[in-house]
C-alpha cells in the first residue's frame, strides 16, 4: 500500500467495506479515491480502485434496470414547512450546527471529510419547522448528480465558511463548485446564462466568530463579499452566538410568513401558527384552514400592523407576517 495515506482516506476504506448494495459501493468508492492523494506512489491503488468502481456502477445500474428503482442516499423525504440544505468545505461546522439545532446526528469530526452521507434534522424556530440537512463537503474530486438534486430540491442554501481558515478562498471555491453544477444564487449574478441555470435564495454565515475580537476579522470579509453582492452573517455554533439572528434571516430569506387564527370573541390562537409564503392571500389562508371555509367565506377581520384593529377585508387582501385573522361564513 502506498505510503502517505491520510487519515480521512482509512475512515473512507472502512466505510467501502462495511457497504452492501453495488449503489452503496460506488458511492462509497467515489468517496475513498477522492481521499488518495495524487502522485507516483498512488496512481496503482487508484487505478485498481477505479475498476473496482467501473464493476460496481455495472451492477448498480442492471440493479436499476431489474427493479425500476435507484436507492441513494441522496434521496430524502422532504419534511417540515422548508428544507434548507447546509454546503460548504470540510470542518467548517456543518454537522455541528445541524446537531446542535435538531435531533439529527450526524459524525462530528476534526477530521476532514467525516461526512459522506446526507443527514436530515428538524428545528422548529417562532413556529416554523425547517428540515436542514448535513452533506458531503463540496471540496472533495466528485460531487454525486444526486448531491446535486437534492441541493437543487431544497428551498434555501446555508452556505458555511470557517473565519480562522482562510475564508475568502474557502467562499470562492465553493460557489466555483456549485456553479459549476449550474446552482447559483438568485440575488447575485454570476455571470451564467444557460437556459439550465438553476437558481436558489442563500443565506451565507461565517462560522468560528467565537469572540468580540474576531469581529474585525468578519468586517474585513463581510466589506469584500458586499461588493459581490453578498450578506455575510457572523455565527458561532460553539457558542450559539447570532444562531437566533441568523434563523431569523433564514425565515425571511425563505420569504416565509406566520399568520393566526382567531374564533369571534375568543383570543387568537398564538400555539399553531398557519404558514404561508409573502404574497399569501385572505382566499390562501381560507383554503389552509379548511375548505369548507375557503368555499363559504363572506369576508373575514384582521389585526396586524398593516392594518386597522378588526378591519373587514375581502379574499383578495394581501396578508403579513404576525396577521391575526378570523373568518366569517
Amino acid at each position: 500500500m502506498p505510503a502517505n495515506l491520510p487519515p480521512e482516506y482509512h475512515e473512507a476504506e472502512r466505510r467501502y467495506k462495511e457497504a452492501d448494495s453495488p449503489q452503496e459501493k460506488v458511492e462509497t468508492l467515489e468517496a475513498l479515491i477522492s481521499t488518495i492523494p495524487k502522485h507516483k506512489g498512488t496512481d496503482k491503488l487508484r487505478a485498481d480502485l477505479r475498476k473496482k468502481l467501473s464493476k460496481y456502477k455495472s451492477q448498480a445500474q442492471s440493479s436499476k434496470r431489474k427493479t425500476g428503482k435507484h436507492e441513494t442516499h441522496f434521496h430524502i423525504e422532504k419534511e417540515g414547512n422548508a428544507r434548507v440544505v447546509v454546503l460548504g468545505a470540510a470542518n467548517v461546522g456543518k454537522s455541528s450546527l445541524v446537531a446542535n439545532l435538531t435531533h439529527a446526528d450526524p459524525e462530528i469530526s476534526e477530521s476532514p471529510f467525516s461526512t459522506w452521507t446526507p443527514v436530515p434534522g428538524m428545528v422548529v424556530h417562532n413556529g416554523v419547522h425547517i428540515q436542514l440537512i448535513d452533506t458531503p463537503a463540496l471540496d472533495r474530486d466528485y460531487m454525486e448528480p444526486e448531491f446535486v438534486d437534492l441541493i437543487k430540491h431544497s428551498d434555501l442554501v446555508l452556505l458555511m465558511i470557517d473565519l480562522q481558515a482562510f475564508p475568502i478562498q474557502q467562499f470562492q471555491k465553493s460557489i466555483d463548485i456549485l456553479e459549476s453544477h449550474n446552482i447559483c444564487p438568485i440575488k447575485h449574478d454570476s455571470g451564467l446564462t444557460d437556459k439550465k441555470i438553476h437558481k436558489l435564495p442563500y443565506v451565507v454565515v461565517a462560522n468560528k466568530d467565537d469572540a468580540e475580537k474576531l469581529d474585525e476579522d468578519f468586517n474585513v470579509l463581510n466589506e469584500l463579499l458586499r461588493e459581490e453582492g453578498f450578506v455575510l452573517l457572523p455565527v458561532s455554533v460553539k457558542t450559539g452566538r447570532n444562531i437566533h439572528g441568523m434563523m431569523n434571516f433564514i425565515i425571511k430569506e425563505l420569504m416565509i410568513i406566520r399568520v393566526y387564527s382567531k374564533k369571534p370573541h375568543e383570543e387568537p390562537d398564538y400555539s399553531r401558527p398557519f404558514i404561508l409564503r409573502k404574497g399569501a392571500t385572505i382566499d390562501d389562508f381560507a383554503m389552509a384552514v379548511h375548505k369548507d371555509f375557503h368555499e363559504n367565506m363572506k369576508n373575514a377581520r384582521i389585526w396586524g400592523n398593516e392594518v386597522h384593529e378588526g378591519q373587514v377585508v375581502s379574499r383578495e387582501h394581501l396578508l403579513c407576517d404576525g396577521d391575526v385573522v378570523e373568518l366569517h361564513i
